[in-house]
């Protein structure tokens, strides 16, 4: 073919593969890939990043609080001498208890103790010494004070007959997750300071009982002797207008638990002939009042 010819033939081809080109349907796109659709039975779980060094905070476990079945024990018949006695989950522990509660109800009473000191024992005793008059001492019961958050505290009380009848009370506290009775000393860290507060409610006890005191026994106001022997008895100085106690007095013989207070107890030692003329015994100081001076995570903690 001659050339000139080619010159003109090859745009003519260009233009007619370019017309057919546009024609051409486009190659289709691939269809994207289907999902993964998670299992109902299984969601998805997000996994969480922790750092090396942090550890899961434990949960707090709560403490828990004992609580004492209490019993009482005596004799079927007459029910003159009844001891507490306790039930409880841990066998040692209540055994502990309970010869404690014997020894608080019936121990001090008893001529000859018998050993060893059980509720029983104590009570088969108690009925001897009773029925031979070996003693005055004719009857004893029991008050459970507290019984909450591992302590138990009990009054018990001991009736005498005689020249002159007269009624005594001892208490008894129990750690009821160990046993042991307790003392002041487990349950406050300063009782210095717990000492002074009970001199301050002492003196202001004693002042206002010899205050109001003629009121209630006009003879005291001609007796002259015998209101002196009441000061006396009850350490009071007229001169300073108040009690003297020695500097360890009072002490911590005597004390009880209640829902609202530590109980301690201060008893003069007033002869029974005059024993009304003495001023009330038990002192309370509530929890809250005393909170500063409790032994840290002692008993009385919660």
């Amino acid at each position: 073919m001659h050339k000139k010819s080619l010159r003109w033939l090859l745009p003519l081809l260009l233009l007619v593969w370019s017309a057919q080109a546009q024609q051409l349907p486009a190659a289709p796109k691939p269809a994207p890939a289907p999902q993964r659709l998670a299992s109902p039975k299984k969601p998805i779980r997000r996994a969480t990043v922790r750092s090396k060094s942090a550890k899961p905070t434990p949960k707090p476990v709560a403490a828990k609080l004992e609580r004492a079945v209490v019993l009482s024990v005596s004799d079927t018949v007459r029910r003159r001498f009844i001891v507490p006695q306790v039930q409880m989950a841990n066998a040692t522990v209540a055994a502990r208890i309970n010869l404690g509660l014997a020894d608080a109800a019936l121990g001090e009473d008893l001529d000859d103790v018998p050993t060893p000191l059980t509720a029983l024992a104590a009570i088969a005793q108690a009925h001897v010494e009773y029925e031979t008059g070996k003693s005055g001492f004719t009857e004893s019961r029991y008050e459970v004070l507290y019984n909450d958050h591992n302590l138990l505290s009990v009054e018990c009380v001991s009736e005498y007959q005689g020249a002159y009848p007269s009624t005594v009370r001892r208490h008894a506290t129990f750690d009821l997750r160990t046993g042991y009775l307790l003392e002041v000393r487990n349950l406050v860290a300063d009782t210095a300071a717990l000492r002074q507060r009970w001199q301050q409610s002492i003196n202001r006890r004693v002042t206002e009982h010899l205050r109001t005191l003629p009121n209630e026994f006009p003879q005291l106001t001609t007796d002259s002797v015998l209101l002196a022997d009441v000061k006396q008895r009850l350490y009071w100085n007229d001169s300073l207008k108040a009690v003297e106690l020695l500097p360890e007095e009072p002490r911590f013989y005597d004390f009880a638990l209640t829902p609202f207070g530590l109980m301690l107890y201060y008893d003069f030692g007033f002869p029974h002939v005059i024993q009304a003329l003495q001023p009330e015994l038990n002192y309370q100081f509530n929890y809250a009042d005393i909170k500063q001076w409790l032994k840290p995570k002692g008993p009385l903690d919660f």
